[in-house]
């Protein structure tokens, strides 16, 4: 398919790499005027300047050897992913080199991306790397900028793919911006690299990712010991590095080059700015600074729906073990125990921050959910990647859909364009409205998708038991309906407790200051029959309707604020079918003698936030929030210093609504992340965005409470 021409002002899209090839299908830049790697010699070219010089073999032949560290991560940083050379060469060594219980951690910046298909050509080159360029290929993500997850090799292997431009991107990955608290000792305001590979195109082709503001941001994400490699030699490059700390040589370069840089972090200079005066709005903001550190590897997660197996599994793949504790027989019997559950994203043309999640969750879930399904931990016939069809229904969403057309040009594989007689095509039952395309979206079981991820051979369930209380004492009391344990202790101690229960939250006296909004949604139940059996794909519009599984379809959902009645009702039944019908008038004969009373369903309740964002991280302490920034109320802009105080040990992940087929793969990866002093999986802004503590500060600042 050709590639469209891209408005330039759309906040949705990326400047490409734009490629010539030269002999040997090796690319090189034209916005550079500079080569990605030196031929047939590139593969060497990497493992000479970028692996052997930062001593990755030595290093991790030696991890878990004598050290007692709790830290099983080893994190390489790079300016500059190109073709993914370094990734994939590094991939391969440290599947040959590092302890199995160990993780790779590898996050790289990219402004000009390359296209899968130049991509896909680049790696063609190096057949000793097809296993890894597959895996990449596979899973390469739609290039939007911003930040994006990969997971391989059963999550032994992660890549953060940062798009944009370099400083910004490497600016997000601090927890906070706040000078004062990036010097202190007890926060770790960033993540801690072990190596990097500063591999942009050469300083005089591109001086914008070669530049003292980057070096400092190197500086303040690196420790004593931190490496670095680079292939080139020129001395402003040594000096600027030098002044940041890091010991500098010069060295042999590959090839015909004659000389390279390698070096040491020998002495930590964090040059911060420490004379803060001012806040801006949205920077220097100390509360959502938290800081812990678990000596076990044990948790404790209360909830069996969406948010709870997937926060079991994101621990367990980490080498966690995790008990899940779940109040019924089963799991998923709440909001997560509906049959077939979309798995799509809405799409806006203002990118504020809950648009930035949605995108970023839709399409780290897409990648999650085809590795189950690759792996068999689900079945087609739990999981159908069908795609998903929104119906421009009225002249507000036909507008709306013009100016998604226009932002999204030339991203024809996260969104397409239809009108009536093209949507009737992809649908295959007659439409009269125009509607834009998810061709990778589709449904999922949500109840199937919790099960399977509770099977996870670190994760132990225990039923029919409600936590009623938590009470902390150097650990974690979780207090169950009986009083018994939940092992053979008088009472269940945990040092790291989430809680995933859903809107059951605010029953805990540490979280019962949390806004959480119950909504009820009824689903129905249809026979599959007439032109309805050849429907092939997910259909929006007010409601939905699924394609058929076991000759039935789902149709909803009904959505009621502050109602908890779950007993099924036909009048909602009828209100799911008069949304569907007047949506798609040409079923309108599928359903002239509908009985009410013979149409199944379910109701269940949805919990949701004020700002239809999800609560996910550590849980704040109320009142100690309110004494210690109470003159936010008379003035928002006031310096503090003061970082938030959060029970230590207890986080959250809650207030999904109708999305958490969507939002929770990503959000457990966070949480996990955040626990296990990982490099965030988003950028700092939507990290704070998520954050519980969010609501006390804006009703801090509106003299609301």
């Amino acid at each position: 398919m050709p590639v469209q021409s891209v408005p330039s002002a759309s906040p949705y899209q990326l400047d490409y790499a734009e490629l010539n090839w030269q002999e040997g299908d090796a690319p090189a830049a034209t916005q550079y005027n500079d080569i990605y790697f030196s031929g047939h010699q590139g593969l060497e070219e990497t493992e000479y300047v970028f692996l052997q010089h930062n001593q990755l073999q030595q290093r991790w032949r030696q991890l878990g050897s004598g050290n007692s560290s709790t830290s099983t991560i080893f994190t390489i940083g790079e300016t500059g992913f190109g073709t993914g050379l370094n990734f994939l060469a590094a991939w391969r060594l440290w599947q040959q080199q590092a302890p199995d219980n160990w993780q790779l951690h590898y996050f790289s910046v990219e402004k000009h991306p390359l296209r899968l298909q130049d991509l896909q050509r680049s790696l063609n080159t190096w057949p000793e790397l097809h296993s890894f360029a597959k895996q990449l290929i596979t899973e390469y993500p739609v290039l939007l900028p911003g930040h994006h997850l990969l997971k391989f090799d059963q999550g032994r292997v992660t890549l953060h793919l940062l798009l944009g431009d370099a400083i910004d991107c490497l600016e997000q990955l601090h927890c906070s911006d706040h000078p004062e608290l990036m010097l202190a000792d007890d926060i770790k305001a960033y993540p801690q690299v072990d190596a990097w590979f500063l591999d942009g195109f050469a300083p005089a082709k591109n001086p914008s990712l070669w530049n003292d503001p980057l070096y400092t941001l190197i500086a303040q994400l690196s420790a004593a010991g931190t490496t670095l490699a680079t292939f080139t030699a020129v001395g402003d490059v040594r000096r600027g590095l030098a002044k940041q700390g890091f010991n500098m040589e010069k060295t042999t370069g590959f090839g015909n080059k004659r000389e390279m840089l390698k070096g040491v972090l020998t002495q930590h200079y964090p040059h911060y700015d420490t004379t803060l005066k001012t806040r801006k709005k949205g920077l220097s903001a100390p509360w959502y600074v938290a800081g812990h550190s678990a000596k076990k590897k044990q948790v404790t997660i209360i909830g069996g729906g969406l948010a709870g197996t997937s926060s079991a599994y994101a621990m367990a793949q980490r080498g966690w073990q995790v008990t899940l504790v779940e109040r019924t027989p089963a799991l998923a019997q709440g909001a997560s125990g509906n049959s077939q559950g979309m798995l799509y994203t809405k799409l806006s043309p203002k990118p504020g921050k809950l648009n930035q999640f949605t995108l970023s969750s839709y399409l780290y879930a897409l990648r999650f959910y085809r590795q189950l399904l690759e792996q068999q931990h689900l079945s087609p016939e739990q999981l159908d990647f069908c795609g998903v069809l929104q119906l421009a229904t009225d002249e507000k969403e036909k507008k709306l859909q013009q100016q998604l057309q226009q932002l999204f040009a030339g991203q024809p594989e996260l969104v397409q364009f239809f009108d009536s007689t093209q949507a009737s095509e992809v649908a295959n039952i007659e439409l009269t409205h125009p509607g834009w395309y998810f061709p990778q979206a589709g449904w999922l079981s949500p109840s199937d998708l919790c099960r399977s991820l509770a099977t996870h051979p670190r994760i132990e369930i225990v039923y029919n038991t409600e936590v009623l209380e938590l009470e902390y004492e150097q650990q974690w009391k979780v207090n169950s309906t009986s009083g018994n344990t939940l092992s053979q202790n008088t009472l269940c101690c945990a040092e790291v407790v989430i809680i995933a229960n859903s809107r059951d939250a605010i029953q805990f006296k540490q979280t019962e200051s949390l806004p959480l909004k119950t909504i009820r949604g009824q689903i129905t139940g249809i026979e599959s029959t007439g032109k309805l059996a050849q429907l092939n794909t997910v259909i929006c519009h007010e409601g939905y309707l699924t394609p058929a599984i076991n000759g039935a379809h789902s149709l909803g959902a009904t959505f009621d604020n502050n109602d908890s009645n779950t007993t099924l009702r036909n009048q909602d039944h009828q209100r799911n079918l008069q949304s569907l019908l007047q949506a798609i008038p040409s079923l309108t004969k599928d359903f002239i003698d509908v009985d009410m009373d013979s149409l199944t369903g379910r109701a269940s309740l949805r919990c949701t936030s004020r700002d239809y964002l999800p609560l996910v991280g550590p849980v704040h302490n109320y009142q100690q929030f309110l004494e210690d920034y109470a003159p936010l109320r008379k003035n928002a802009h006031l310096p503090f210093s003061t970082p938030g105080s959060y029970y230590p040990g207890l986080y959250i992940n809650v207030a999904h609504g109708s999305r958490g087929l969507t939002s929770t793969p990503l959000c457990s990866e966070l949480l996990a992340a955040t626990i296990c002093n990982e490099t965030a999986v988003l950028p700092r802004e939507l990290v704070s965005a998520l954050n519980p503590a969010r609501f006390v500060i804006r009703d801090l600042v509106r003299n609301k409470i």
